[in-house]
């Protein structure tokens, strides 16, 4: 009878014990301990919401960092080539709304004003580099030549995006061949992994050995994109005024912007 009785007590307790154990803790969880998120904000977020806005200021700015101008015989005759490298050296993501290139040729000021193809799209947070690049091509009373020199300055208007959000194109492989007589052709590889997009645009700068900039180009891309998706491409870069680019391009920098119409 002993046995049975403690037998029955000792289960008698495991049972009070398992119980216990299936309640919750009369301690609630120290949230407050969590690590806080990083400031540095993630792509895609948009600057008006309350978690994104203190992490960029209002300072809209671009630095020309870099230059190049000259003039080439074109499928259209003489045309005066530009381009710049810019930065974004404000405290916000930045778009450029309108560009002024200041030529002078022979002490001869040829002022171009635009705003940049695609500029919506071409959104570029603090500390990146992008290009811009126009062809001029005069007409048949210039008293330029292809052998005229020619420098130039530009200004940028710089306007503070709206958003951060953008898709971003990362490329690598980047390939220059002159295997064509009339135009260099520009291979690579290109993907996103941002939101899918059926239309790109890409900027390119070349620098020559020492690093002097040699100058930039763009194209656009009627190419689908999902996701995470990478796939080759090759483009001619008809209108490019430096023959033999492939041996005097050492550094080919990059940026690229997908989007959807």
């Amino acid at each position: 009878m002993k046995k049975v009785l403690i037998v029955f007590l000792i289960t008698a307790f495991l049972l009070l014990t398992a119980c216990k154990g299936d309640e919750p803790s009369s301690v609630p969880a120290d949230i407050t301990a969590s690590p806080a998120p990083e400031e540095t904000p993630v792509s895609g977020t948009a600057l008006s919401t309350e978690t994104a806005a203190p992490a960029y200021g209002k300072n809209a700015a671009a630095s020309v960092s870099d230059t190049a101008a000259l003039f080439f015989e074109g499928d259209e005759g003489l045309t005066l080539y530009g381009a710049v490298a810019y930065e974004n050296t404000g405290d916000c993501p930045i778009v450029i709304d309108s560009a002024v290139f200041t030529f002078t040729a022979e002490g001869i000021p040829i002022e171009h004003s635009f705003s940049p193809a695609f500029s919506e799209y071409t959104v570029l947070l603090p500390g990146e580099t992008s290009f811009l690049t126009a062809w001029l091509v005069q007409d048949e009373e210039t008293p330029f030549t292809a052998e005229t020199e020619v420098s130039m300055a530009a200004t940028l208007t710089a306007r503070r995006a709206e958003t951060d959000m953008r898709t971003l194109l990362l490329l690598d492989n980047l390939y220059l061949a002159d295997n064509y007589p009339a135009f260099t052709t520009l291979s690579g590889r290109i993907r996103t992994e941002g939101a899918s997009c059926g239309m790109n645009v890409i900027h390119t700068g070349f620098y020559d050995e020492g690093g002097s900039f040699l100058g930039s180009w763009y194209f656009t891309k009627n190419t689908l994109l999902e996701s995470g998706e990478a796939k080759d491409f090759v483009a001619q870069m008809h209108g490019f005024p430096i023959k033999g680019l492939s041996e005097k391009a050492h550094e080919i920098k990059a940026i690229g912007f997908g989007f959807t119409l």
